[in-house]
């Protein structure tokens, strides 16, 4: 017996879907149905935006506020630099945690405290609505996705503000410390000056000199010294070396308070660290359920199925009865 070839083509298609028309439509009408009666009972979800700047770390430092000439323009927003340092502490535990706590993400989720794993259950949840990326124009988007737009809004913008915070106290902890250890270091001199100065006072009484005889104070000298004999020049040497080590740790003084006193100034918590171009708005943009979409979605997808069904069991009856 001759095998007839198998062909299939579009017109087999519009005449099986033709054929199944009330089925097909029926299986879609109902998954339609379905998911809109799903999508109903969900909440809807807002997305709350915001954006800032990096504040150059250049411009609030003291290189720059204490600087001996005029310094080249500084622009206020950072550079790469500056952005790479805001997008690690916007993503770090300081940052994330802090928001979790301070809003009460956990109960807010409905996770029950007594869980095991529960603050991991909070975390891995909040970082799936939470993200802080950035953008090719220099510059960082913080998005927080919520049923409760106010909560959104306030969890961007306060994620924003401890950035901000944690950027500032990053910078004053350093000066603070620059400017400890420079202390440290003038107590120091200050305690060997205090000897140099008795030991030039001792000096003074004991050979009667009292003339300015550093070598460093050659161009202040207000008097000649004054009288012959081996002793008078062992007291004009002595006075010489102990004076001149004096006015060297006495100007080493003067220039560590000077510089400690810059970065001190540098700790003042009033300069920014990030520039705001976007505060977070309650009731922003719908993040879902987008129910129309959705339900459109599921009709054509459970039509298409059907379809495609339909078209598996046309085939296998067609070959089963010319095989019978």
């Amino acid at each position: 017996m001759e095998q007839q070839e198998f062909k299939f083509d579009l017109f087999d298609v519009v005449r099986i879907g033709i054929r199944w028309k009330k089925y097909l439509l029926g299986f879609a009408f109902s998954a339609a149905l379905i998911t809109g009666l799903y999508f109903v009972l969900q909440p809807n979800f807002y997305r709350a935006y915001g954006a800032f700047f990096p504040s150059s770390a250049v411009i609030s430092g003291r290189i720059n506020l204490f600087r001996a000439e005029n310094q080249d323009w500084i622009d206020m927003f950072g550079g790469e630099n500056e952005v790479d340092r805001a997008y690690i502490i916007a993503n770090s535990s300081n940052v994330i945690s802090y928001l979790i706590g301070k809003y009460e993400i956990q109960k807010h989720y409905k996770i029950d405290s007594t869980q095991k794993n529960a603050a991991q259950k909070t975390y891995k949840r909040f970082m799936k609505n939470f993200s802080v990326t950035r953008s090719g124009f220099k510059h960082l988007e913080v998005n927080f996705t919520d049923e409760d737009s106010k909560l959104a809004s306030d969890v961007v913008n306060e994620a924003m503000n401890r950035v901000d915070l944690q950027i500032r106290e990053l910078y004053i902890h350093i000066n603070t410390q620059l400017s400890l250890a420079i202390d440290t270091r003038k107590d120091s001199i200050s305690k060997e000056l205090a000897v140099y100065t008795d030991s030039l006072v001792n000096l003074r009484v004991k050979y009667n000199m009292y003339e300015l005889v550093a070598p460093s104070r050659k161009n202040l000298i207000s008097s000649t010294a004054h009288g012959s004999g081996l002793a008078y020049a062992q007291g004009l040497e002595e006075v010489q070396n102990v004076e001149e080590m004096k006015d060297k740790l006495a100007m080493d003084r003067a220039k560590y308070s000077s510089l400690s006193s810059e970065f001190k100034t540098a700790k003042f918590d009033g300069f920014p660290m990030i520039h705001v171009t976007q505060w977070a708005v309650p009731f922003g943009a719908k993040a879902g359920p987008f129910r129309t979409l959705n339900v459109l979605t599921a009709f054509f997808a459970a039509f298409f199925v059907g379809l495609l069904m339909a078209i598996i069991i046309d085939i296998f009856s067609t070959h089963k009865a010319k095989m019978i």
